[in-house]
């Protein structure tokens, strides 16, 4: 007796591909293309608040360290005296740029020297 009766006379055969391999590549290709048209503007917009946020942040905090006129200037730096992060200086001083101190990676209110936050 046959195991699977149902399958009697079936004689298998091979199917074409539903589509071709040059349209395969090019949906995946328009795929990746979608998402990053989706990535991209975002990235450029979280860079755009971040570096606004670190300059207001360190605009507060050399008005607040330096006693003459003095221009903030703050800078995403990779391997800068906090490591990996925004730096604040302040510029157009006697003596040369001054390094203010660490912004984090995402900028925040800066640290002081005694421990307490500037806000």
């Amino acid at each position: 007796m046959d195991e699977h009766p149902e399958l009697d006379g079936y004689e298998p055969y091979e199917q074409k591909p539903i589509r071709r391999r040059w349209v395969d590549r090019m949906i995946k290709a328009a795929a990746l293309l979608g998402i990053a048209l989706l990535v991209v503007p975002i990235a450029a917009s979280q860079a755009s608040v971040a570096a606004r946020s670190a300059q207001n942040w360190c605009a507060t905090w050399v008005a607040y360290e330096i006693n003459e006129p003095a221009t903030p200037d703050a800078n995403f730096e990779i391997f800068g005296p906090g490591f990996f992060g925004w730096e604040c200086y302040a510029t157009n001083i006697v003596g040369g740029d001054r390094y203010l101190g660490y912004l984090g990676i995402i900028p925040g209110p800066p640290n002081l020297d005694d421990g307490r936050v500037l806000v």
